[in-house]
C-alpha cells in the first residue's frame, strides 16, 4: 500500500480542515503525516499538497524541492467553496481515487 503525507500551507483554516478529512477518509496507516510542510512527509509516496494562499516562504520552497528532487507524486488540492459542504464532501472520494489511482500506475510503470 502506498503511503501519503497531506501537507497545507494555506493561512486559512479550511485547507487545513480539508486535510484532516482528507486524512480519516483514509484507510488507517495510509496516511503518515498530516500538517504543514516537515521532512517526515518525504518519507511518502504521494504529497497532498494545500497552498492555496501560494505561500512562497523559504520553508515551503525548500520542502517542494525537496520533494520534486525525490520524485514523489506531488497533488494538489484546495477549497473553491470557501469551506463549504461539497468540497468537505467530495474530498474524501478525491483522496482515496488518487491514491487507488497512483497505486495502479506505479505498479504498471514497474512491469
Amino acid at each position: 500500500m502506498l503511503k501519503c503525507a497531506i501537507i497545507y500551507t494555506s493561512l486559512n483554516d479550511n485547507t487545513r480542515r480539508l486535510a484532516e478529512v482528507m486524512s480519516q477518509a483514509l484507510p488507517p496507516g495510509q496516511c503518515i503525516y498530516l500538517g504543514r510542510p516537515h521532512s517526515d512527509a518525504l518519507a511518502a509516496d504521494v504529497i497532498f499538497w494545500g497552498n492555496n494562499a501560494g505561500d512562497r516562504s523559504e520553508n515551503t520552497v525548500d520542502f517542494y524541492e525537496k520533494a520534486m528532487k525525490a520524485n514523489k507524486i506531488v497533488v494538489p488540492y484546495g477549497d473553491t467553496c470557501y469551506g463549504g459542504g461539497k468540497d468537505m464532501y467530495a474530498i474524501g472520494g478525491f483522496a482515496n481515487n488518487v491514491m487507488s489511482n497512483a497505486e495502479k500506475i506505479l505498479r504498471k510503470a514497474k512491469e
